[in-house]
């Protein structure tokens, strides 16, 4: 158990060093990679669940990329792995900006910075497209009219209208809210509704089962005696009488 403990946190550290060394462009572009090896590869959560990670540490203070990172290794391995997680991330931009703030002199002026800079930054809108496009799917497949409608709204205030994200996500988190508080109500109405829309019915009353007696009209008897039998007999008696 141990063995596997110590794989575990091993993974998450190269895991993690790898996605904030390589990644560039800002935490929407840190999604996509932890998608693909913790849903995609690991099967560690669900996208449902990186869904709302993402949303988490985007609402958070700090990096989103640091945040989402400590969010999955929390997920993954409790809070040791987020430490973990949390560890590897930072890692890689404290020494690269290390090295270059050491040299920031040479570096402003090279052309060559400058052409890699815009590379990246056309691979940065690659990459946000890539899991906008999956991210809308998994909503859209859901097949839920609202949630559908919710996401065109909140890129037009945010788009068009130049609305803060920070209202935008606790506009849309108030509308969720409402959304499920009313849909709940309206589940929990209607069997309510149903039993009062039924028409009254009389309860009919249970067949009460006979019990035995002595008497039944079925065979004209009275205690185990034939009352024809009873009639027959005093009539014999009666003609003994009269022959005396």
């Amino acid at each position: 158990m141990e063995k596997k403990s110590l794989s575990l946190y091993l993974w998450l550290f190269k895991v993690n060093f790898f996605i904030s060394a390589f990644t560039f462009g800002g935490g929407y572009v840190v999604i996509p990679m932890i998608r693909k090896y913790f849903v995609t590869e690991k099967h560690l959560f669900s996208e449902d669940e990186l869904m709302d990670m993402a949303a988490i540490a985007q609402s958070s203070p700090g990096a989103i990329a640091i945040n989402l990172a400590v969010l999955a290794g929390y997920r993954t391995a409790g809070f040791s792995g987020a430490v973990v997680s949390g560890i590897s991330s930072v890692t890689p931009p404290f020494l690269i900006l290390s090295v270059i703030s050491s040299c920031y002199q040479v570096f402003r002026d090279l052309p060559i910075v400058a052409a890699v800079l815009k590379g990246m930054e056309a691979a940065v809108g690659a990459l946000i497209v890539d899991i906008v496009a999956d991210m809308g799917a998994a909503v859209l497949k859901e097949k839920k009219p609202f949630f559908a409608c919710l996401m065109p709204a909140a890129f037009a205030g945010s788009f068009l209208f130049g609305i803060n994200v920070m209202v935008l996500l606790l506009l849309c988190t108030g509308a969720c809210l409402v959304y499920y508080y009313a849909a709940n109500r309206t589940r929990g109405l209607k069997p309510a509704a149903a039993k009062a829309d039924r028409p009254f019915k009389r309860p009919v009353p249970a067949p009460v089962r006979a019990e035995h007696s002595d008497y039944h009209p079925s065979n004209n008897s009275v205690s185990g005696m034939s009352v024809s039998g009873g009639h027959s007999r005093r009539a014999r008696k009666d003609r003994k009488g009269g022959s005396v």
